[in-house]
């Protein structure tokens, strides 16, 4: 590998994984998933399905867990584990990038696109924890790519296979990767009408579907055997909940494009400005297209423009990880339109253009000079001292108030060290149950809380405090 692109790597890599043990993130979310990539690590228990996703009680497929799940070993199943997997995958993930564009482009116009998929701080900053969206700016970039590589390639059927497959498996990351579906239509179309010979073309989207549909079965599976639990209840969001937006469609476009361009960039952006830059990226990149066709850009254009317009079409805010699936593309779009159109200056102003990106992004990565977050430091010291006083008996576990959502977080290390937890959807009920409380006033008893109100009528046998956190043990009140 050639020196320029093997310092941008070992510096994506140093970016991701430089204190990552002091910063990761460790809430709700990763305390689910680390309890079970334990169990998939440990051979426990291994799920059909994935994680809940935010558009009601819809789940993901099981990919990530078994994507991140081995690095719990290399870590003794600590869950710095899988902030360190995610860490590593998207490292990989931009040698792989690197090797599909320059083959597409050329070395120079992979460089510098891996130069800013490799410092962008919102990559950055998603790929130092673990949770599931986090690697799918890179998959729905691969997926697209796949797809060129499929159509224009001759193992047509191989890369159809591994296109369908990586389809699939984003699918699994996040469902809005199912927009992706968009602009491969879009550009399957544009290859069938601008192609002399389309005979073998059929083979894709066949070889495609099957190889999508395989991703499917855990799925499948777990609908066979739970019901049709997720089939029931999509069909519920589709018909009693707002799915799609509802409000003028130029204005939800122009929240999206703003949105996009904020997160993309790492600066808030008025919005008759950020609609400005992104004409802009088009109308540029559209001009290189026109003056020298090139098919990869097409497609990576295409899905920016298209996912913008199928985004604003999505009822849900402007949250970062909503936009992975098109970062990427844009980033290509970008880079690629600068170096076309810088003439004979096309070394110098793109590494102008990338260091002036790299110091817009620096002030993002606070891991190199900030205080340790530290997010495990209270589950770490609240599951010791549980697992040392329950000494491996068997508890309930709940949290207050309703705010304090975390509860998977210290089950996990409770378990980790030594202590046995129900596990929170569970009715089993045992003769102790600890409740965390994070802010005053606890009121425990009473409390209105399903998770512990089905412990039953109880009463505060001890209260202890310990990790900033407020301790309740409780038990059976007998005399009622």
């Amino acid at each position: 590998m050639r020196f320029d692109i093997l310092f941008i790597i070992l510096l994506g890599a140093f970016l991701r994984l430089y204190r990552v043990d002091d910063f990761y993130m460790f809430l709700a979310d990763q305390g689910r998933d680390a309890i079970i990539a334990r169990r998939i690590a440990t051979f426990e228990k291994l799920p059909l399905i994935g994680p809940p996703s935010s558009i009601g009680e819809v789940f993901l497929g099981p990919f990530y867990y078994y994507l991140v799940a081995p690095f719990m070993w290399f870590t003794r199943m600590h869950p710095v584990g899988l902030a360190i997997g995610v860490g590593i995958l998207s490292v990989i993930a931009l040698i792989g990038i690197y090797l599909i564009v320059r083959k597409a482009t050329s070395h120079r116009i992979a460089f510098f696109f891996t130069s800013v998929l490799a410092t962008s701080g919102l990559l950055v900053e998603f790929n130092r924890f673990s949770w599931n969206p986090n690697l799918l700016p890179y998959a729905s970039f691969i997926t697209l790519s796949l797809l060129y590589v499929a159509l224009h390639g001759k193992k047509k059927k191989l890369y159809s296979l591994l296109f369908g497959l990586a389809f699939g498996l984003s699918f699994q990351l996040h469902h809005l990767a199912a927009l992706l579906a968009i602009p491969i239509g879009i550009y399957f179309i544009v290859f069938v009408t601008t192609q002399k010979k389309v005979k073998d073309t059929i083979v894709v989207p066949l070889y495609a579907v099957g190889s999508f549909l395989i991703t499917l079965l855990p799925f499948v599976l777990f609908e066979f055997r739970h019901n049709f639990l997720n089939v029931r209840n999509l069909t519920s969001l589709f018909t009693e909940q707002n799915l799609v937006s509802s409000g003028p469609f130029l204005n939800r476009l122009g929240d999206v494009i703003n949105a996009m361009m904020k997160f993309a960039w790492g600066y808030p952006l008025s919005q008759p400005f950020a609609l400005i830059v992104f004409i802009t990226i088009v109308l540029g990149a559209s001009y290189t297209l026109w003056r020298k066709y090139h098919p990869f850009i097409l497609l990576h254009l295409i899905a920016v423009v298209s996912l913008i317009f199928g985004l604003s079409r999505v009822n849900a805010a402007a949250i970062p990880h909503y936009y992975h699936i098109v970062y990427a593309s844009l980033y290509l779009v970008v880079v690629y339109t600068i170096y076309s159109l810088s003439g004979k200056w096309k070394l110098v102003i793109p590494l102008i253009c990338i260091g002036i990106f790299f110091a817009s992004q620096f002030h993002t990565y606070t891991f190199l000079w900030g205080k340790p977050s530290r997010q495990d430091a209270s589950p770490i010291a609240v599951g010791k001292f549980i697992a040392k006083q329950t000494n491996g008996k068997r508890i309930n576990l709940a949290t207050y108030p309703v705010e304090f959502t975390s509860r998977d977080s210290y089950q996990y290390f409770i378990e980790y060290y030594g202590g046995s937890v129900v596990d929170g959807h569970s009715s089993e009920i045992t003769d102790t149950m600890y409740v965390l409380c994070d802010r005053q006033p606890c009121k425990i008893l009473n409390s209105q809380s399903w998770n512990i109100e089905m412990f039953g009528k109880a009463k505060i046998d001890r209260i202890f405090y310990e990790g900033g956190i407020v301790i309740y043990r409780l038990k059976h009140d007998l005399s009622l």
